[in-house]
């Protein structure tokens, strides 16, 4: 058997243990979720959205839901990763061409910009219309998180993630 000089020690036991478990484990299980999730007020009786629908209400084109309440759409400030995704994913439009876009919009209320996504957490929460874009990270109670285009953030169908998942 083993003599006290070659029994291996119990941290050598655990650091082989440990490298043989995470051999074994898939890498997704340990990659994070970069998903950006749609979030609503938990009172909107909305399921799923689809990525034409989403183009719509940031654009401004679709001012109410489709219980007649207002859309309040809530985004982050320019650099932001959620607004990366909404311009290039649903909007199709650079910064520049987005800022233009509003600036010549009229009759219409623009969408509010706050600096953090916990700020738009607790503007979905109190408008009854607010939608936004929220990376899957930043998620808590409070909000109801849409479907788009038939699936949730995380799985692998779903359309919306940030650059860093391509």
């Amino acid at each position: 058997m083993f003599s006290r000089k070659n029994k291996p020690s119990p941290k050598k036991i655990f650091v082989i243990a440990l490298l043989a478990f995470l051999a074994l484990v898939p890498a997704r299980l340990f990659a994070r979720d970069t998903s950006i999730a749609v979030v609503v007020n938990p009172n909107n009786p909305a399921e799923s959205v689809t990525l034409a629908y989403l183009r719509n209400i940031f654009l401004g084109t679709q001012q109410f839901w489709k219980d007649g309440s207002p859309v309040v759409p809530v985004l982050r400030a320019p650099s932001a990763r959620e607004r990366d995704v909404l311009l290039r994913q649903i909007v199709h439009m650079s910064e520049a061409k987005f800022q233009d876009y509003w600036n010549k919009k009229r009759g219409v209320r623009n969408p509010i910009v706050v600096v953090s996504n916990g700020m738009q957490l607790e503007l979905v929460a109190k408008e009854a219309g607010g939608i936004a874009l929220v990376a899957t990270s930043d998620l808590h109670s409070g909000v109801k998180v849409l479907k788009v285009a038939g699936h949730m953030p995380g799985s692998a169908a779903y359309p919306l993630k940030s650059a860093s998942a391509r």
